[in-house]
């Protein structure tokens, strides 16, 4: 089902209030609810806008006047191929993180825990990464409550996932060359700030340990967010597959117009 509506009708408006009440009846009457949700859904949590003149883009763009990209380029992974690119989108993910950390969930996100809490919802899948679902409760792909410990360690209890970070968590790191996955904590946002990857600490940690016992020092990889780029694997790769849901009773889009 497709509802439009447009925000300059009178909320009194007949056909609107009829395909509102058509969806709280479906969504009332459905057990197997599936969530698909991009970035409509986080317009109102608070957090600014980086694609105009004077948006986040434009303000970190301006400590780095000798690069040249468009803020599309910000999230292709060839930024990479040039140190200047790869500065400023470290220093813009840390802006961008710090603007979400002060953005609170929507009433959609929270609408999207009572599907949950109600047994309802089959799995919600979104493209944010944001991370506001899980502020409501939701336990999501990237949460440290569905990753095992011990010999497992690292893989996803993939049952208790209830949201699936399509482009991963800004509030994540990991390292470009073990793909060892951290929490961004203030040390490593304050580094990439300036535009500089923090070390990882388990490849630092296993050049220690070879350079005490005086074997070959291995590299020490660097950190980065763990978002997904355009033309990068999301990172769980062939784990995603699983969670592609079958027999639902209604799916609900929230989509930008």
């Amino acid at each position: 089902m497709l509802v439009t509506r447009d925000t300059n009708q009178s909320s009194s408006d007949i056909s609107t209030r009829h395909a509102l009440t058509s969806l709280s009846l479906t969504v009332s009457k459905s057990k197997r609810i599936v969530v698909v949700t991009g970035a409509g859904i986080s317009c109102s949590c608070g957090i600014p806008d980086f694609r105009s003149s004077d948006g986040l883009y434009a303000l970190v763009k301006a400590k780095y006047p000798d690069a040249v990209m468009k803020g599309r380029d910000l999230f292709d992974a060839a930024l990479f191929r040039d140190p200047t690119s790869t500065a400023l989108f470290y220093t813009f993910m840390a802006e961008l993180k710090t603007s979400i950390y002060l953005a609170t969930p929507s009433p959609a996100h929270y609408f999207i825990k009572t599907l949950d809490t109600k047994g309802k919802l089959l799995r919600s899948y979104t493209q944010n990464i944001d991370g506001l679902e899980e502020r409501t409760g939701l336990a999501c792909s990237s949460s440290e409550s569905v990753t095992n410990t011990g010999k497992a360690k690292g893989k996803l209890k993939t049952k208790e996932v209830r949201n699936v970070q399509l482009h991963g968590d800004i509030h994540r790191v990991r390292c470009l060359m073990c793909a060892a996955n951290f929490k961004c904590t203030s040390e490593y946002l304050e580094a990439f700030r300036e535009g500089n990857p923090p070390d990882c600490p388990e490849c630092k940690t296993r050049f220690e340990e070879r350079i005490a016992r005086s074997a070959r020092a291995l590299k020490v990889g660097t950190l980065r967010p763990s978002i997904v780029l355009y033309c990068e694997l999301h990172p769980l790769g062939g784990s995603l597959f699983p969670w592609v849901t079958r027999n639902m009773d209604v799916v609900l889009f929230h989509t930008e117009t």
